[in-house]
């Protein structure tokens, strides 16, 4: 059974990179650990600190877009989403959808197709959504559209679906394959979320 995760997840990080750009490579850093590895718990407080959890994928990449396209964000309206995006997937589905903040969400979306975990995934993606759509500089408030918090959203997300896998799969097998199907998706939006967020 393992070797059987094992080829479906290699099938679907194959599947990820390739709807994302055909010949994209990961980088040795962010390969997905193999299913008999152990995985830390990556949860340890209730509230991460900010922009603390991920190193850059892209290490080459500019730091910040071009002044022009994002002005300064209004200080107390960006604690405000840092606070929202701090919360547990289960905090957050209960947070009131309180404007100015673009709450609109299309699940755990994967061009082309879809991926195991998609459901089961879908609290993480709808916070990883909120991330992009208010900080990023494809809507309207571009809170903070930098490489820096581009990061932070995604390991959010990382943090948060293994959350899920933690409260879902009690066995250490389902755990694993879990947490390995969560690296796959992390990896999606580290090499692939670029055109949704700048």
């Amino acid at each position: 059974m393992r070797s059987t995760f094992t080829t479906m997840r290699a099938a679907g990080t194959l599947a990820v990179l390739s709807v994302l750009g055909g010949g994209l490579a990961a980088p040795a850093h962010a390969a997905v650990a193999p299913a008999h590895a152990a995985v830390a718990p990556a949860h340890d407080a209730a509230v991460a600190p900010a922009r603390a959890e991920v190193a850059p994928a892209h290490a080459a990449a500019d730091e910040r877009v071009p002044a022009d396209v994002a002005a300064p964000a209004d200080p107390a309206l960006r604690e405000k989403a840092d606070r929202i995006m701090n919360l547990t997937y289960r905090q957050f589905a209960s947070t009131p959808h309180i404007p100015p903040f673009n709450w609109t969400t299309d699940g755990c979306s994967v061009p082309g197709g879809s991926l195991p975990y998609r459901k089961v995934f879908r609290p993480a993606c709808v916070q990883h959504d909120f991330g992009y759509r208010n900080y990023g500089a494809r809507h309207e408030l571009k809170l903070d559209p930098t490489r820096e918090t581009k990061n932070w959203i995604d390991g959010r997300f990382r943090t948060e679906m293994r959350r899920i896998c933690d409260d879902t799969y009690t066995g250490a097998r389902k755990n694993r394959e879990c947490r390995n199907a969560a690296e796959v998706y992390y990896l999606g939006v580290q090499l692939g979320g670029d055109a949704s967020f700048f």
